[in-house]
C-alpha cells in the first residue's frame, strides 16, 4: 500500500491513491494568506520567521509586497507579515538579478552558435507580467530549441564548463549549470509538453514572436500558446503547491490579449481541456470572478470525471489537488487529468519504464 500500513476499512479504499504527504498550513496561517491576496489584513498575528517559512513554501511574498505597497498600504499590516513580505521581496529581487547575469553569459553563447530559441515560463514572465524583479522567483530559466539544435547546444555548454544535471529523453529536456556556487540552471526542451499532448511544434514555432530580455535577442510563445503551456505545467505539478504559478495566470487574464474561444479550442486540439477547466478552478478559488466567464461555463468535464477528481479533491484553500509521492497515488492523479483514455497507455509505458530505470515521474 503506499503512503499507510495495514488493511484499509471496508469501503476505504481512497488511501491507496491519495495517501497526503504535505506539510498542511493552520487555519490562522490560510486565512491570513488569503486575506493578503485579497487586499484585507490579515487579523492574526505570526512571528516573521513563520511567515517567511511559509511565504517561501508558497513562492508568492516578493508579489504580495508589491500588491500592499501599491496603494501604500504595507504599513497597516501587522508586523511579522510586513517583515516577511519585506525579507521575500529582498532575497527574490537579489536571486533574480543573479539569475538574469548568469541568463546573459548564457545568452553570449547561445547566440555565438547561432542557435535560436523561444524563452519559456517565467524568464519570459519577466518581460511583461511583472513590474518588479522581486515579483516572482525562479528557480531556474526555461527555453525550447529545435530537436536538431539540442545536441549541439549542450556540446557548446559543455565547452563552456557548465555540467549537466539532467538529460530526458522521454521528457525531451536537458538541465546544465555554470560552474561556481549558487548558480542559475537552464533547462532546454527540444519538445514542447509531454508526448501525449498533441502540440504542432512547427505551428508552435510560426506563432512565436521577437522579444528581448536584459539585451538577449529570443523569442517568446505566443499569447494562447503560453498561457496553455503554462496550464499543462500546472497539471504537471498537479496544481501545487506553489502559488506563483497560479498568479502568473491571473496576470496573464489581466494583462494579455487573450481569446477565451480559441483557448477552448486549442485546449481541445493539444488534449488539455481538463487541465484548462481545473486550472481555471483554480483561480477561481483563489480570485473567484478573475476567470473569463466563456472558460468559466465553457469546459465542462463529465460525470465520471468529476467523480473521480473527489477523490482527490484539497480541502486546503491554496490548491485544489492533494495526492503524496508513491508512484500509484500520481499515476492515478495523472489518469484523471488526461483528455483520451488512449494516451493513458503512452503515461503508463512512461512511468514504468522510467521507475524501472530509477527515473522520476514529474516534470519541472
Amino acid at each position: 500500500m503506499v503512503g499507510r500500513s495495514g488493511p484499509f476499512p471496508v469501503g476505504d479504499w481512497t488511501g491507496a491513491i491519495v495517501p497526503s504527504s504535505r506539510t498542511q498550513f493552520g487555519p490562522p496561517i490560510t486565512r491570513a494568506i488569503l486575506s493578503l491576496l485579497h487586499g484585507e489584513t490579515p487579523e492574526d498575528k505570526v512571528a516573521p520567521e513563520e511567515a517567511e517559512t511559509c511565504l517561501r513554501r508558497l513562492e508568492c511574498g516578493g508579489y504580495l509586497r508589491s500588491l500592499w505597497n501599491q496603494e501604500r498600504r504595507a504599513g497597516s499590516l501587522p508586523r511579522g507579515w510586513r517583515t516577511a513580505l519585506e525579507r521575500a521581496h529582498r532575497k527574490t529581487m537579489l536571486d533574480t538579478l543573479a539569475a538574469l547575469a548568469d541568463f546573459r553569459a548564457f545568452g553570449r553563447l547561445i547566440e555565438a552558435e547561432g542557435i535560436p530559441f523561444i524563452l519559456l515560463k517565467g524568464g519570459c514572465y519577466l518581460l511583461d507580467l511583472y513590474d518588479d524583479l522581486g515579483q516572482r522567483p525562479l528557480t531556474d530559466i526555461d527555453l525550447l530549441v529545435r530537436p536538431s539544435d539540442a545536441p549541439r547546444l549542450r556540446r557548446c555548454l559543455e565547452g563552456a564548463g557548465y555540467a549537466t544535471l539532467q538529460w530526458d529523453e522521454e521528457y525531451r529536456r536537458f538541465e546544465m549549470i555554470p560552474p561556481g556556487q549558487g548558480r542559475c540552471s537552464f533547462e532546454v526542451h527540444w519538445g514542447l509538453g509531454l508526448s501525449e499532448r498533441n502540440i504542432d511544434q512547427d505551428r508552435v514555432w510560426e506563432r512565436s514572436r521577437v522579444a528581448v530580455l536584459e539585451d538577449v535577442s529570443c523569442r517568446r510563445l505566443a499569447p494562447d500558446d503560453a498561457l496553455l503551456f503554462h496550464v499543462a505545467h500546472l497539471a504537471d505539478h498537479f496544481f501545487g503547491p506553489s502559488l506563483k504559478w497560479v498568479i502568473d495566470l491571473r496576470l496573464m487574464f489581466q494583462r494579455w490579449q487573450l481569446d477565451p474561444e480559441s483557448l477552448i479550442k486549442k485546449a481541445a486540439e493539444w488534449r488539455m481541456r481538463t487541465a484548462l477547466a481545473l486550472s481555471i478552478q483554480n483561480l477561481e478559488k483563489l480570485f473567484p470572478g478573475e476567470a473569463p466567464a466563456v472558460l468559466r461555463t465553457g469546459l465542462p468535464l463529465g460525470t465520471l470525471r468529476r467523480w473521480l477528481l473527489r477523490l482527490f479533491q484539497d480541502p486546503e484553500s491554496f490548491q485544489i489537488m492533494n495526492l503524496g509521492d508513491g508512484m500509484l497515488a500520481r499515476y492515478s492523479a495523472r489518469c484523471v487529468l488526461v483528455d483520451r483514455p488512449f494516451d493513458l497507455f503512452k503515461g503508463a509505458t512512461r512511468i514504468v519504464r522510467r521507475s524501472l530505470h530509477g527515473g522520476y515521474e514529474g516534470v519541472h
